[in-house]
């Protein structure tokens, strides 16, 4: 499910999106206290030299073993188009992470082909604001971007030129072709909305498994287990949830009444939350669910139908949402016809 704040980005961003540093979500479900965490990877022996394996190629450009491994340690919630269900086996990720890094080359190529390019400063700018908004130092940054997965900062930089780049391809290529009319926003008001005057409130709860800012890919994957293994007690073992709630809830603003989210419109939640949570019937648990916060695991427990009381919010709303079908459908349609004429080898 594409990110609602991705189109919105694409269409309010100057020229060069600042693609490292994603728009605001319209609201989070809970904040989570995220400590720092260190390290874990281990040293090589002395005398030895990791050396970078190739795990596709796209064209003349290498996909490698490193870049894999980092990927598949991100959160998602960027500015990745298209998302996709979390996977649960370690190869199912490998192979769907190695899948978009396919299709970020490919978007690459395109952009190189166009000539876009991102000059030095921008990418100094975007850095330097992803670091303040870290309320991080230099070196404290330094130690984040190693964390990640990043050899060396001159490393980050080029993976946030590339990024940037991306977003600018995107926008220039999708983005000018979205068609919104003020008739098909009515039509979706009408059917859905009672023509403006009546909207959906969920109630529900869920357990948050937290990932911190700069958790590194090993610490990702614990997480993304952990998540499933909670998954499993409440909805296969069928343990209380509350009983579970206890021991995998991260959420510290919900964790006394485990989990509760209370009354919520849609609009009002990160959009993969919304989408999976209105997606699900009374009593139905979803499987893990990713979002910039962590890994969700959440239940629906009943809907309710209440006046509108902000009709602009609600258009607002409802043209994001067509935005976000029509650019799936382009830029799906598009990846097909790149991925048709490209020479792609994979090598896992």
């Amino acid at each position: 499910m594409l990110k609602l704040t991705f189109v919105l980005a694409l269409l309010a961003l100057p020229a060069v999106a600042l693609a490292a540093d994603p728009a605001p979500k319209p609201a989070e479900p809970a904040k989570v206290q995220k400590p720092a965490l260190p390290v874990r990877r281990a040293a090589l022996p002395q005398g030895y030299h990791e050396v970078d394996g190739v795990v596709a190629t796209v064209g003349d450009t290498a996909i490698l073993q490193s870049e894999l491994r980092r990927a598949m340690g991100q959160t998602r919630g960027g500015n990745d188009p298209v998302q996709s269900a979390e996977p649960r086996s370690l190869e199912a990720l490998r192979k769907q992470t190695l899948d978009t890094l396919i299709d970020n080359a490919l978007v690459a190529k395109a952009a190189k082909d166009m000539g876009l390019v991102v000059s030095d400063g921008e990418v100094d700018g975007q850095i330097d604001q992803t670091r303040k908004r870290m309320h991080k130092t230099a070196d404290e940054f330094e130690d984040i971007v190693r964390n990640m997965g990043f050899a060396t900062v001159p490393a980050y930089r080029q993976h946030v030129r590339a990024e940037m780049v991306r977003v600018q391809m995107l926008r220039a290529k999708i983005a000018g072709k979205l068609r919104v009319t003020d008739d098909e926003v009515k039509r979706i008001i009408d059917q859905e909305y009672a023509g403006g005057q009546f909207e959906d409130e969920v109630h529900s709860r869920h357990m948050l498994i937290g990932v911190p800012d700069d958790a590194n890919p090993q610490r990702v994957t614990e997480l993304r287990d952990r998540a499933w293994h909670c998954y499993d007690d409440v909805a296969v073992h069928k343990k209380p949830w509350d009983e579970v709630a206890d021991d995998c809830n991260d959420d510290s603003a919900t964790s006394e009444g485990h989990g509760d989210l209370g009354w919520q419109k849609r609009w009002t939640l990160d959009p993969t939350f919304g989408a999976k949570l209105w997606a699900l019937q009374p009593g139905e648990i979803s499987t893990v669910v990713q979002t910039p916060y962590g890994f969700h695991i959440i239940q629906f427990l009943e809907r309710r139908r209440v006046p509108v009381k902000d009709k602009e919010v609600l258009d607002q709303f409802v043209r994001a949402r067509l935005q976000e079908e029509q650019f799936t459908k382009l830029y799906k349609s598009w990846l097909d016809e790149m991925r048709s004429s490209a020479h792609i080898d994979v090598r896992l």
